[in-house]
């Protein structure tokens, strides 16, 4: 508990306190909106206003805002809570609400959008002050909430896995051990007596060992490295694990894993966690490619290359497949995307999808060591 409240202290501390905080005031009287913008102008925030439903809705789409201050009572076919209900499916801002009704049935339906706020008109500048900056300051405490709990949930994964895959190898490595001595000794026995079939068979039982055994080796490496410390890591070498550990899959399922590496540089960041990112968009190319109804020619295709863009050089790795273009499954319907998004964000980087290509790319900042 000490480690979170001071991991949290740490986070929200380091707000740029000359960050401006950008306010959307939905309004429909102009000259109390005009009168609620000057006043949060006069606090050090950017705030612009809106008197119509869909204006709010456009601006909220196309640009950020860190609160709303949303009117109840508006002209149209939607009313203040109905906006925010619409808000809150996509978007991820705090809503306090300014209205002249305090009734019940009214505050009932707005409990239900989970507001920031609830301001009662007429209300003075203080008063307007101290409800933005509290819903502020508890919208980004919220979010970092949410930061450290998926940090610790993917910490704690890697450790399972590195725990069950620890077990796994001493339950699996044993048996194994008796069954490739069991297809000596029987390839032995047939060897003496001149029995093809059995001997085939025996050798059968041995290749099917081993590459059991190479399964396991691979889980139980992948899955050792679970610290979370920033080091400057090679990425072929992070790659090759990656393909490595699937490349059991790949035999099996018929396809081609080719990967084109140009001369690229160690780079900062979490290794284990660029393993999470390179598996989960290599298992989506992957799950792409298996739809094909044609089982022939399934090739998966990373490149990993240095670009240039403002004057910075990043590491751009492309993930391309020759499966289904548009795919609604794999990891564009799962939490993976969203983990995948968060850790290159948190590494500085950047990840788009090139439907066109059917390519994953994604870059990472070359930080050059002090």
């Amino acid at each position: 508990m000490d480690w979170f409240c001071k991991t949290m202290t740490s986070i929200v501390g380091n707000e740029k306190e000359t960050d401006v905080k950008k306010i959307l005031v939905v309004e429909d009287e102009r000259i109390i909106a005009i009168n609620i913008c000057s006043t949060l102008k006069q606090y050090g925030y950017n705030a612009i206003y809106v008197s119509e439903a869909n204006d709010a809705i456009e601006q909220i789409e196309s640009e950020h805002f860190d609160l709303v201050l949303m009117d109840i009572m508006l002209n149209g076919p939607m009313d203040g809570i109905e906006i925010a209900s619409k808000i809150k499916r996509t978007k991820e801002i705090p809503v306090i609400y300014l209205t002249a009704y305090s009734d019940e049935a009214t505050i009932n339906r707005a409990k239900t959008t989970e507001p920031f706020g609830y301001l009662i008109k007429p209300f003075n500048s203080r008063d307007l002050y101290i409800s933005v900056e509290m819903a502020i300051y508890k919208s980004q405490v919220q979010k970092h909430i949410r930061v450290v709990e998926s940090r610790l949930a993917e910490n704690q994964k890697w450790e399972t896995i590195a725990l069950v895959a620890s077990g796994i190898s001493h339950e699996i490595n044993n048996p194994l051990t008796s069954i490739l001595n069991l297809a000596d000794l029987i390839a032995l026995e047939a060897k003496k007596n001149s029995n093809p079939s059995l001997k085939e068979k025996a050798d059968k039982i041995s290749e099917e060992s081993e590459r059991i055994a190479k399964i396991v080796k691979n889980l139980v490496s992948y899955s050792q490295s679970t610290s979370s410390q920033w080091t400057y890591s090679n990425l072929v070498s992070i790659l090759n694990d990656t393909r490595s550990f699937l490349h059991q899959y790949f035999l099996k399922e018929g396809i081609q894993c080719e990967l084109e590496m140009g001369d690229v540089p160690h780079v900062y960041c979490q290794p284990q966690k660029i393993k999470q990112v390179l598996l989960n968009l290599m298992q989506d190319a992957r799950l792409r490619v298996n739809t094909r109804e044609d089982s022939i020619g399934r090739k998966i295709a990373v490149s990993m290359s240095v670009v240039e863009r403002d004057g910075n050089e990043f590491v751009q790795i492309q993930i391309k497949d020759n499966g289904a273009e548009d795919l609604m499954m794999g990891i564009s319907q799962m939490n993976s995307l969203d983990v995948t998004r968060s850790i290159i964000a948190e590494h500085k980087g950047n990840l788009i999808r090139e439907e066109p290509t059917s390519a994953w790319v994604f870059t990472l900042p070359i930080v050059k060591p002090v």
